[in-house]
């Protein structure tokens, strides 16, 4: 299965320093109409959710973890991970993905900063080119039912 985080500081979580087999951080663009349909085909998965025959045999996982900042505090409310599996990965690879960057190095570029420059606030990071500014994405009610967003 392949992990998707949109969360950016999710994203730079260990500063690709963590792990030797995920040393690259990449930046992966699709359109808002097959992100969605990504999502149509998920099940919820984790904290105490019980999957069902029809959740176990739907190709999109999802899981609901803390946010965090820049800093990689826990914040106060969640982010969407988004793991992909079977044909739907092989569409997604060959059909979804209109462009990937690799943002390795502004990442660790965020690291030094923020390891340098202990009281650097967010908006000059933004500044510096170092956190991209994100949004919030909304969704109709077919997708907050299948993502489980009312229960919590």
């Amino acid at each position: 299965m392949t992990w998707v985080k949109p969360s950016w500081a999710w994203m730079i979580s260990g500063y690709s320093f963590k792990d030797p087999g995920q040393e690259r951080i990449l930046a992966i663009k699709m359109t808002h109409s097959n992100f969605r349909q990504l999502l149509l085909q998920a099940s919820v998965t984790g904290h105490g959710n019980v999957l069902t025959a029809e959740d176990k045999a739907r190709p999109v996982r999802v899981q609901w973890d803390p946010e965090r900042s820049v800093r990689l505090e826990m914040l106060p409310y969640r982010s969407i991970q988004i793991g992909i599996s079977g044909e739907v990965s092989v569409k997604w690879v060959e059909e979804w993905v209109e462009s990937i960057e690799d943002v390795t190095e502004m990442a660790r570029g965020l690291k030094k900063v923020l390891d340098e420059e202990a009281n650097v606030g967010e908006e000059e990071l933004i500044r510096r080119g170092l956190v991209p500014t994100e949004r919030m994405y909304e969704l109709d009610e077919e997708l907050r039912a299948i993502l489980k967003m009312d229960e919590r």
